[in-house]
């Protein structure tokens, strides 16, 4: 079994990516306290996803008919 080298490595990215700027303390405690603001959620989600349950619906008809045909061909099986 090899030796192990011990030099140490250094992963293979440009020098740009190890010079990145560092937030000042007191910038790093404002942004701490500001709150962006989240949009409240729609009262009514079923009719914003009607679209996805129906396509949901529809790929488990799918699945069950697939499903369904794999089983009445394992009975037809040589």
């Amino acid at each position: 079994m090899p030796k192990r080298s011990r030099r140490q490595r250094t992963p293979n990215l440009p020098p740009e990516a190890f010079q990145v700027p560092i937030a000042k303390p007191s910038q790093a405690v404002e942004d701490a306290g500001r709150q962006t603001p989240m949009a409240a959620p729609s009262p009514d989600l079923r009719r914003e996803y009607s679209d996805v349950i129906s396509d949901l619906k529809l790929t488990s008809l799918i699945f069950l008919a697939l499903v369904a045909i794999m089983v009445v061909l394992s009975f037809f099986a040589i």
